[in-house]
């Protein structure tokens, strides 16, 4: 449990050979560093500070540990740390681990967990397309969880956000062009820059009726639109297509008035005096009928 200076005077295959206080020492390799150390010759002539971990006189046996005193320094910088964060502070760390959800990152001995959705404005599939392990990036602190201890760090708020003033940048009525970055079922969004993306309604793709958007338009294609609707609070652009394209004409014989039938005369009988009706004799009287 004493803190002692040692300094390294040799190596073997099990680890660093020392001398402290003109004692004889040894340090196992797996107590060299928090990580694994391969070549042990180039640590010969260091000094460095050790935990005693093992004292026997009589066996003129001493081994300390470099990596006890190191990993209490880091308990103590973490503790630090945790004690200064706070929601709104800006870090600088090292990507440890990515996965499908997010990347977490080393704070300096204290990870914190990017979202996917925090990582940049633009859609991002995989944390992989815009990290790698290794990777020192700058984050946002966004959240401390008191309970858990996890905190929710971010990137994209690092950066200027591309809604701000949208409705500035595209107004109602103006012409866009953009490119098709993905299709769904009821239309497709194009992105008018990174991180802004508009979307085009499939009742807004022309003036026939679409049965399928990929009829019409594919991802990566590049297109004209005008602009419908803005809301930068939402985020949400709508665009159209046929709003740019000409009306069809109607087809022959569509779209035309139909003239009015000429009225007919009522009947007018020749002769007014035949005789007939269900008011008056019908003649058959004469013949011995009785109608």
């Amino acid at each position: 449990g004493m803190t002692v200076e040692a300094r390294i005077t040799g190596h073997n295959k099990g680890g660093l050979e020392c001398e402290v206080n003109s004692l004889r020492g040894f340090m196992p390799a797996s107590q060299i560093a928090l990580y694994r150390v391969d070549n042990l010759e180039e640590l010969v002539g260091e000094k460095f500070t050790c935990l005693v971990t093992e004292v026997k006189p009589k066996r003129r046996r001493l081994v300390v540990s470099r990596r006890a005193v190191l990993e209490r320094e880091r308990e103590e910088a973490k503790e630090k740390l945790r004690a200064s964060l706070a929601p709104g502070q800006t870090h600088e760390g090292v990507v440890r681990n990515i996965r499908d959800f997010g990347a977490f990152v080393d704070l300096g001995g204290i990870d914190g967990m990017v979202h996917v959705s925090q990582l940049s404005w633009s859609r991002v599939n995989h944390p992989s397309d815009v990290l790698e392990v290794g990777q020192t990036v700058k984050v946002k602190v966004t959240k401390i969880d008191e309970k858990t201890g996890k905190i929710s760090l971010a990137m994209k708020d690092l950066v200027a956000n591309p809604w701000d003033g949208v409705e500035q940048k595209y107004p109602v009525s103006s012409r866009v062009k953009g490119k098709v970055s993905r299709i769904a079922d009821f239309g497709a969004f194009i992105q008018l820059e990174p991180g802004v993306e508009g979307l085009v309604h499939i009742s807004e793709l022309a003036h026939q009726r679409v049965h399928r958007v990929n009829d019409v338009l594919s991802e990566g294609q590049e297109v004209e639109a005008a602009v419908l609707a803005v809301d930068g609070d939402k985020q949400r652009i709508g665009l159209s297509l046929k709003a740019l394209q000409p009306k069809p004409e109607p087809a022959a014989g569509k779209g035309k008035k139909e003239e009015p039938e000429p009225e007919v005369p009522a009947y007018q009988p020749k002769n007014k005096n035949l005789k007939g009706g269900l008011g008056g004799p019908s003649g058959g009287e004469q013949f011995g009928l009785k109608w």
